[in-house]
């Protein structure tokens, strides 16, 4: 599994990527999810990453950097790899590469046990909206080198 920093628009905006990407979007149509890659595309900041499994596209991690953080916008793996460990290893790889201090993101109910299982420290809080109030996590990851050391 290798991770590399992906520019190719025609990929990033194609079926199969929406395909690896839709579930951490929130019931996303396939104009959505063009119209969030354009987005990310044009925001220096942002990074997108796609991780290479088996020679095939496995996963895609989205985050924005600020100087040595950066946070967590989307992750996301292909369905057939997912619980191998490739998420939490994007993760660390990208840390790593980039000499990220911390790394953050916010999260529901739905990926908090990924996170917590990944090392991240998480932080439950309720936000309220005009329809309801919802549970939703900060969560943050240290660098600490031992942490991320990966056998080949």
């Amino acid at each position: 599994m290798y991770m590399v920093l992906c520019f190719d628009r025609a990929w990033l905006t194609s079926k199969e990527a929406f395909s690896i990407y839709a579930p951490c979007m929130y019931q996303p149509t396939f104009d959505d999810f063009v119209a969030q890659m354009e987005e990310y595309l044009g925001d220096p900041s942002v990074k997108i990453f796609v991780c290479e499994n088996e020679g095939e596209k496995a996963g895609i991690l989205v985050m924005k950097e600020d100087g040595s953080e950066a946070e967590i916008l989307g992750i996301a793996v292909r369905k057939d790899q997912r619980k191998k460990g490739l998420g939490k290893e994007m993760i660390y790889q990208v840390m790593e590469a980039a000499g990220l201090k911390k790394i953050t993101a916010q999260t529901d109910d739905d990926a908090i046990g990924f996170y917590r299982s990944s090392g991240f420290e998480a932080e439950r809080v309720v936000i309220e909206y005009p329809d309801g109030s919802t549970v939703r996590y900060n969560c943050v990851l240290y660098n600490e080198s031992s942490k991320f050391a990966t056998e080949d």
